[in-house]
């Protein structure tokens, strides 16, 4: 599992990084006088610019004067927001700390069982493989075994040609053996039998010779 990449999970969990308007916004909300000391300053220097472009040096000198007020309470506001607000600083650094821990143990659970998960499914993909090669080494059985039934089958069948070609073979031999047994004397001799007008002759020609002698 060493060469495995990180489980999607790792994609969708983001770092907590905080951007700038974020960063911004929240420090308006603990803060607010520094912003308001801000725009006091610019105010000031605003008024300066108009009141010179009049010629008025009186209303210059004093909005000179209120941009040095309004800057000295921006910084006033920043020193005691630092203090008030340190406390809270730390507190929320160890919370992020904290945070930052729970989130990576988090991910570190999510990882462990999406490998699970992982290693589940090779293993369901390995028995459906190994059942699929028994199916085929089952059918190749069977089909092995369909063919020795065949063979089985043939084999009688050609087994009693060759021995009904063997008989008619025989019976081919010995009737020539028994025609051809004339010529050698073997055949018996079929003599005729006479008839009954042959027999009257013969009786006839006998009993005429008979006063001769």
């Amino acid at each position: 599992m060493a060469d495995r990449s990180m489980p999607s999970s790792f994609d969708q969990d983001k770092e907590y990084n905080e951007t700038a308007t974020q960063k911004i916004g929240r420090k308006l909300r603990e803060e607010p006088l520094i912003p308001l000391g801000t725009l006091l300053t610019t105010l000031a220097i605003y008024n300066a610019w108009r009141a010179m472009r009049r010629g008025d040096h009186a209303q210059v000198q004093r909005m000179f004067r209120a941009r040095i007020g309004a800057q000295a309470f921006t910084v006033m506001a920043m020193v005691a927001g630092g203090a008030y607000y340190g406390a809270d600083r730390e507190k929320r650094r160890e919370l992020v700390k904290l945070e930052a821990q729970q989130r990576a143990e988090e991910r570190h659970q999510k990882w462990l069982k999406e490998l699970e998960v992982r290693d589940e499914e090779e293993k369901q993909l390995k028995a459906a493989m190994k059942r699929r090669q028994d199916r085929v080494q089952q059918r190749k059985a069977e089909e092995e075994e369909r063919k020795d039934l065949r063979k089985a089958e043939t084999s009688p069948d050609a087994d009693g040609q060759v021995a009904s070609q063997e008989k008619k073979e025989g019976s081919s031999v010995l009737g020539a053996l028994s025609s051809t047994g004339g010529w050698f004397g073997t055949r018996n001799s079929e003599t005729p039998k006479p008839t009954e007008a042959e027999k009257k002759a013969g009786e006839n020609k006998v009993q005429a010779e008979a006063p001769k002698k």
